[in-house]
């Protein structure tokens, strides 16, 4: 794996788990409104995105396959060890 790749997942994987502890602790604080929901996801996303920023269109586009991946395998994990299933 590439440098570029490893900061790239460091960021995804980031993003996923602060996404996930400001959902949980607003769930804590009550119901989760619309406009809550949707500013943890745009603060998840915004890293991620910003991230791509420096690439060539083309490149993003390439790469959009792969981080759709990566967000899903980052969600998958960190779920996955929050009842201390995750395999190491």
């Amino acid at each position: 794996m590439t440098e570029e790749a490893r900061e790239l997942h460091r960021i995804i994987s980031a993003s996923v788990r602060d996404m996930l502890d400001a959902y949980r602790i607003q769930v804590q604080a009550g119901s989760v409104t619309d406009k809550a929901l949707e500013e943890i996801l745009f603060r998840a996303s915004h890293g991620v995105l910003q991230s791509l920023a420096p690439y060539p269109r083309e490149q993003r586009v390439a790469l959009l396959p792969s981080v759709v991946r990566l967000l899903l395998a980052a969600f998958l994990e960190t779920v996955a060890g929050m009842d201390g299933s995750a395999r190491v």
